[in-house]
């Protein structure tokens, strides 16, 4: 009944428009928008009332704008037109409300069934993160603790990454700056144990594709397990930054420590490997630039952002 009621109410504020202003429209076209209106809101029956209101009232128009004692000549062929028209507005535009009322549903499920996914992933591979973690706290052998930590930090960018997914509400992408802020925390929880070790992360406020913020996110594990591993011997201190930064060519990615620098070995190791197999793959390049104290690796990616999350300061 409110459908109805609104094409009632439409139709007799236009006739009334058109009585006060008397425009100079054929007197069927005003009429026009009240169908559509009409339709959009209430559905298809509201909007064929409104198209006879429409009918009927533009002719009374005349008849009272005119003043005649009786009703004038019609025209059947314009009124034949406007009533199609009419009809046709109204079936039209009810079956595009539906279709697209039909797509938002299907958007909201598609949206709750990502996230029950990437809930769901993440806790999969925490549980196997946990289980990884309590079995490196078992090994009395240094190598194979070593081996094992590293496979939960590996582990846990992944999970990290379907967190960010689901909580950024943009599926499909991830805000790296928060991504890599909470590597950075757990990396240093995993492995720093008594040592005063502190990881910084600086990184610009945007989006990217969740296989791009993966990448990046094993090749800031890798590097800052090495400066773990080597920078900061025998309970040394120290302090861990991770930068990454927007530049033309793309962004630039910097693992840099105050430690005792690396050895030229480490080149050959599982991690630098698996930095430069990552960089190489994404078409990026990695160098290592001296500095006066520490080490600084630097990889950069010819990726751009998918968006810039603006507000944001680094």
């Amino acid at each position: 009944m409110v459908g109805y009621a609104v094409a009632v109410a439409l139709s007799l504020l236009v006739w009334g428009l058109e009585l006060a202003f008397s425009p100079s429209l054929h007197r069927y076209l005003p009429f026009t928008p009240v169908i559509f209106v009409t339709a959009l809101a209430c559905g298809r029956n509201p909007a064929l009332l409104a198209t006879l209101l429409g009918a009927v009232l533009a002719d009374r128009f005349y008849l009272l704008a005119d003043g005649h004692a009786e009703p004038f000549e019609p025209e059947p062929l314009f009124l034949l037109l406007f009533v199609g028209v009419g009809a046709a507005i109204a079936t039209l535009v009810e079956a595009l409300a539906k279709a697209v009322r039909k797509l938002i549903v299907a958007e909201e499920e598609k949206s709750l069934l990502l996230d029950e996914l990437a809930h769901r992933t993440r806790n999969d591979l925490m549980m196997i993160s946990q289980v990884l973690a309590f079995q490196a706290r078992r090994q009395s052998e240094p190598q194979v603790r070593a081996a094992l930590e590293s496979a939960v930090a590996r582990v846990r960018v992944v999970a990290e990454a379907q967190e960010r997914l689901r909580s950024s509400g943009k599926h499909g992408r991830v805000e790296v700056a928060s991504y890599l802020q909470a590597l950075g925390h757990g990396l240093a929880d995993l492995l720093r144990d008594v040592r005063p070790i502190t990881v910084r992360v600086e990184a610009a406020h945007v989006l990217v594709e969740a296989p791009v913020a993966v990448s990046i996110g094993l090749i800031a594990n890798e590097l800052v397990t090495n400066a773990f591993k080597y920078a900061f011997p025998e309970g040394r201190g120290g302090t861990v930054q991770v930068r990454l930064e927007q530049a033309d060519e793309g962004m630039v990615l910097t693992v840099e420590d105050d430690g005792v620098g690396c050895p030229m070995s480490q080149d050959q190791g599982l991690g630098s490997r698996l930095v430069q197999m990552l960089a190489a793959h994404m078409g990026g390049q990695l160098e290592r630039v001296p500095v006066p104290q520490g080490h600084r690796v630097r990889v950069k990616l010819p990726i751009k952002p998918a968006e810039v999350v603006l507000g944001k300061a680094v």
